[in-house]
C-alpha cells in the first residue's frame, strides 16, 4: 500500500512540474511525509524523478537557455549544497520545515499584493552577484529539501525573466 502511495504521489509531483515548469518537491515531500515516507529517501527519490521530468522541457527549450546566467546560478548552488546538507544533518528538521512555509507564505502574499495594486515594478537585482546568491540559496534549499526552483522562480521574478511557452 506504501509503494501505491508513493508511486501516486510521484506521479503527481511529475504532474505538477510538468504543468507549472517547477513545484514537483513542494507537493511531494510534505505529501511523502503524511504517509510518514523517510525524508533523506523522499529527497533522493525527488531529486532523481525531478531530473527525469526536467530533461525533456531542457532539451525542448534548449535555445533560449542563457548559459551565462546558468553557469552563474550552478556555481552559487555548488557552493549552497554543502550547508544544506549540513542543514539537514545537523538542525532539527521541524525548524527548517517552518522557515521554508513562512518564506512561501510571504512571497505568495508579495505576489497577491503586487496582484491586488496592478503596479508593474521594474526589475530588481540586476547586479550578476545576485545570480550567485540565488544560485547558493537554491542550492541549499535543493540539497536539503529538493526544493531548489522555489527560489529560482522568486528571483526570475523579481528579475521579470520571460515566461517560457
Amino acid at each position: 500500500m506504501i509503494l501505491f502511495l508513493v508511486v501516486l504521489i510521484a506521479l503527481f509531483g511529475a504532474l505538477v512540474r510538468t504543468v507549472f515548469g517547477f513545484g514537483e518537491a513542494l507537493v511531494t515531500m510534505p505529501l511523502l511525509a503524511l504517509i510518514s515516507f523517510d525524508l533523506n529517501t523522499s529527497v533522493a527519490l525527488i531529486g532523481a524523478l525531478g531530473l527525469i521530468v526536467a530533461l525533456p522541457g531542457a532539451i525542448r527549450y534548449r535555445v533560449h537557455i542563457n548559459v551565462a546566467i546558468v553557469r552563474r546560478l550552478v556555481i552559487g548552488s555548488i557552493l549552497g549544497v554543502p550547508v544544506g546538507i549540513f542543514l539537514i544533518k545537523y538542525v532539527d528538521k521541524t525548524i527548517i520545515m517552518r522557515i521554508l512555509s513562512v518564506f512561501l507564505m510571504v512571497y505568495g502574499s508579495y505576489c497577491l499584493i503586487r496582484i491586488y495594486r496592478q503596479k508593474t515594478n521594474k526589475p530588481r537585482f540586476q547586479s550578476l552577484f545576485f545570480d550567485y546568491v540565488a544560485g547558493v540559496i537554491s542550492g541549499v534549499m535543493g540539497s536539503a529539501y529538493n526544493s531548489h526552483g522555489v527560489p529560482i522562480v522568486v528571483y526570475g521574478t523579481l528579475k521579470k525573466w520571460p515566461v517560457m511557452e
